[in-house]
């Protein structure tokens, strides 16, 4: 596992990179992630699947994803449930598979991500932090899986409130920040007492970039 110490240099390092790419993903992370508690939709969704009533009077049934690189946002519902991961798809014909909260698998997006193992992730957000490994797997140009295992340290950043939507929720932020020789990215996650993530950014894949989810 990597240090703490020795990851916050190398993050330092990173931010310094161009825009989002296989050498630095995690580049536009705090622009992203104020304009994310700020609550912004900057991009015009495609036609939805849900109105605002829709989804305030069905809690749980309803997630939005802006695909923040793709210039675009999409109203989900649940389409499949398997082994402990859902699967959420939009009218765009975009689809985000979850285990517990983060992301494990896309389709509809460049450069996919086919798979991911996050098991060690979660456990180290409900332990409040800690040190974890992923693997990502990607198809390359070839059209072959290329697996990328990454070495992450998840900290707390304390109580962060936002407001979405004129409703105040109050959670905990975590930071995660992973990287492997070709890849590196950094995640937040808005956790509230229930230990749900209701709001997080996550890292898909150099092509892809960025997914900002909120869970309602």
């Amino acid at each position: 596992m990597i240090r703490q110490t020795a990851f916050a240099a190398g993050f330092l390092a990173l931010a310094a990179c161009g825009p989002m790419s296989q050498d630095g993903l995690a580049t536009q992370l705090v622009g992203a992630v104020q304009q994310t508690v700020g609550g912004a939709e900057a991009v015009p969704p495609p036609p939805q699947l849900a109105t605002d009533e829709d989804i305030d009077n069905n809690p749980g049934q309803f997630i939005r994803v802006n695909f923040r690189d793709l210039g675009t946002w999409d109203t989900m519902v649940a389409a499949a449930s398997n082994a402990g991961r859902d699967t959420w798809i939009g009218a765009a014909n975009l689809s985000v598979t979850f285990e517990e909260g983060i992301v494990v698998a896309t389709r509809g997006m460049p450069r996919d991500l086919m798979g991911a193992d996050t098991g060690q992730v979660r456990a180290a957000i409900n332990a409040g932090g800690g040190t974890a490994q992923r693997t990502h797997d990607f198809l390359d140009n070839l059209d072959q899986i290329s697996t990328r295992v990454l070495q992450c340290g998840i900290s707390s950043q304390g109580t962060d409130s936002f407001v979405r939507r004129e409703q105040t929720h109050d959670t905990t932020r975590f930071e995660e920040k992973c990287a492997s020789e070709q890849l590196q990215f950094t995640n937040v996650y808005w956790v509230n007492a229930e230990g749900q993530i209701v709001r997080s950014l996550q890292a898909v894949s150099p092509d892809a970039g960025y997914l900002q989810i909120d869970v309602f």
